[in-house]
């Protein structure tokens, strides 16, 4: 059986039309421009720092925000829908006996209420989060040692450039999903080591590690 470590937004849960919306409410207090939500999917090809720079935020401010964004998406955690198909997978991979953690950049109040709200918090061992953008692969690298995880036997599921990014500096497998923030193109174009357009094709994937 292999280790399955999650991203959670925009791979477990569909929270992007919440934080675009989150995130436009704050521009104004923090001094960067708003995302028009017709221009959400033309953003899907950039990268983090790519998206700081369109956006305008003052780099310094963005720890800031990201405290504000998730106080908010905490108290709007149970109105966030998953991915469709996801809740049905997560349970059948659990029930083959594959080990499922989430490592995400949100809070696990966030998260463990939102698992609570879909029935599904039984199916992981713990949730690791909070933090910086890009401290995800520091989070991957504690999961595995706190449940003595072979990093040759577990993968990181995450539907961004940056989850790439973040297996790889753990030396875990990185398994791209195509249904959330980025788009095929720039998941492609980061070389992941497994890509799934659907979420029933993540038992095949997680067989075969």
């Amino acid at each position: 059986m292999s280790n399955l470590l999650f991203d959670f937004d925009g791979t477990i849960a569909d929270s992007l039309s919440v934080i675009v919306a989150i995130t436009n409410q704050l521009a104004p207090e923090f001094g960067y421009r708003p995302t028009p939500l017709a221009e959400v999917d033309a953003l899907k090809g950039l990268t983090p720092r790519q998206l700081i720079r369109y956006s305008g935020i003052p780099v310094l401010k963005i720890p800031a925000l990201l405290r504000r964004l998730r106080q908010e998406l905490r108290q709007q955690s149970i109105q966030i829908p998953p991915c469709s198909g996801m809740p049905e997978v997560i349970q059948q991979l659990r029930q083959d006996g594959h080990f499922l953690a989430i490592v995400t950049s949100n809070t696990p109040e966030v998260v463990w209420a939102f698992l609570a709200t879909y029935g599904l918090e039984h199916c992981f061992a713990s949730v690791d989060g909070g933090g910086t953008l890009f401290r995800k692969g520091r989070l991957i690298a504690q999961c595995l040692e706190r449940h003595q995880l072979l990093s040759t036997e577990t993968a990181y599921v995450g539907d961004e450039v940056r989850d790439i990014a973040a297996a790889r500096s753990a030396a875990v497998q990185a398994v791209s999903v195509t249904w959330g923030f980025n788009s095929r193109t720039a998941l492609v174009a980061a070389n992941p080591d497994q890509l799934a357009d659907d979420p029933k094709a993540l038992r095949a994937i997680a067989d075969a590690i």
